[in-house]
């Protein structure tokens, strides 16, 4: 996808790319995260997550922050529910 995409973009295209229907992306978010490998199982752990809003541009604020060494920064595609309710 174009650097320029918004997080809406994307979470369409991961869905469709996925065999969803691309219409549901209301219920998704696009989610920053941040962490690190994991002590325990060589697991990865989340630290810090974050909602990127639907018009942010994700791809430019990956390029413009870098997590420091040892950690790591993946997108992920999470239910709106479920962040709801870790929220609560």
């Amino acid at each position: 996808p174009p650097p320029r995409c918004s997080a809406r973009q994307l979470v369409r295209e991961a869905l469709e790319r996925y065999g969803l229907d691309p219409e549901d992306f209301g219920q998704f978010a696009l989610c920053d995260v941040v962490g690190r490998p994991g002590a325990a199982a060589g697991g990865w752990q989340g630290e810090h997550l974050r909602e990127v809003g639907d018009w942010e541009r994700p791809l430019v604020l990956q390029e413009l922050w870098k997590p420091k060494a040892g950690w790591s920064r993946p997108p992920q595609i999470r239910r709106r529910q479920d962040l709801e309710r870790a929220a609560e």
